[in-house]
């Protein structure tokens, strides 16, 4: 599987970025409950626009990679700082 980058740069809210795309496989109800979510407004439109669903679901996802990367971050530095501590 080969990955492509998107044409142009977009702005996103991790500044401006080039993006992969990929292909995400979801289930059922998962995909249920993000469409809920984005109908209900708790997966937010940012302020003054309007986004595809599609969009929405790709900036949930990235989101949700960069809290684990955060907290991948988090979890190595309390490592180091218990292996320093011994």
């Amino acid at each position: 599987m080969q990955s492509k980058f998107t044409e142009g740069v977009t702005m996103e809210m991790f500044g401006r970025v080039g993006l992969v795309e990929i292909p995400i496989l979801i289930a059922p109800d998962q995909k249920v409950w993000m469409d809920k979510m984005i109908k209900e407004g708790k997966i937010a439109i940012p302020p003054g626009g309007t986004l595809e669903k599609g969009s929405l679901y790709s900036m949930f996802i990235r989101m949700l990679l960069h809290n684990a990367m955060e907290e991948q971050k988090r979890q190595e530095a309390l490592e180091a700082d218990d292996e320093d501590d011994e």
